[in-house]
């Protein structure tokens, strides 16, 4: 009798440890898939094509007199890294990486730096808006929303670009070389980069913030859609 309980019970065991591991290879499989499609692709023509590139602006860049700051990699192994990110896709085959380019000067290379790093996170900010404006345009396209409800959305995402540059977390600094001008005056020239998985779930959430301040129906609505 004994004997038999210990047996059934080891039995119920088992199968509620079998159902256990069924549950969480399920969950750790839509995560994997989801992992996979951000995951990094890069195909090695691309790789050729981007280093080719990539020396070819480091010989411009040099005859134009540009020269690498002290810690920072040599000019064209900077510009190989850069060149090399712009042709990393996802598993869909989208850009993995917004990337932005700027120029600036200043008086000093400090100034001209922070000037051109500035202005490669509104470049970036603008690439968000408009990726993240498809999104959400196809998303209502799709979904039961009011002609005034989505007029409304589609008006805030539009004027969102302040909004997405002022809370862009950690970029990517991926090139900064400087030259001395004539004038003794410093231009610098930078690139920035930017996960676009990350980006993209950042812009959401400070547009979202801004259809809350405003109606929180409406950002609600924005819940819906799956960001």
């Amino acid at each position: 009798m004994k004997k038999t309980l210990f047996i059934s019970a080891l039995v119920a065991f088992v199968m509620m440890f079998a159902v256990n591991v069924s549950a969480q290879e399920k969950a750790v499989g839509k995560d994997r898939k989801a992992l996979e499609k951000h995951e990094k692709v890069l195909d090695k023509d691309l790789q050729k094509k981007a280093i080719k590139s990539a020396r070819k602006e480091a010989k411009e860049l040099e005859k134009e007199g540009f020269r690498t700051p002290v810690g920072k990699l040599p000019l064209d192994k900077q510009l190989e890294a850069s060149w090399e990110k712009q042709a990393e896709l996802d598993m869909d085959g989208n850009p993995y990486w917004y990337i932005a380019t700027s120029r600036a000067i200043g008086g000093n290379q400090s100034a001209a730096a922070l000037q051109a790093t500035n202005a490669a996170k509104i470049d970036l900010a603008g690439q968000i808006q408009t990726k993240v404006s498809q999104l959400i345009e196809a998303k209502v396209a799709n979904d039961d929303m009011g002609q005034e409800e989505a007029a409304s959305l589609s008006s805030v995402v539009a004027s969102s670009k302040s909004v997405i540059s002022a809370t862009l977390g950690r970029t990517i600094p991926l090139v900064e070389v400087y030259r001395t001008l004539p004038n003794k005056n410093v231009e610098v020239m930078v690139t920035l980069g930017y996960s676009t998985d990350a980006a993209n779930k950042v812009a959401v959430s400070a547009i979202r913030k801004e259809l809350a301040a405003k109606s929180e129906e409406l950002a609600k609505e924005l819940d819906k859609l799956g960001y």
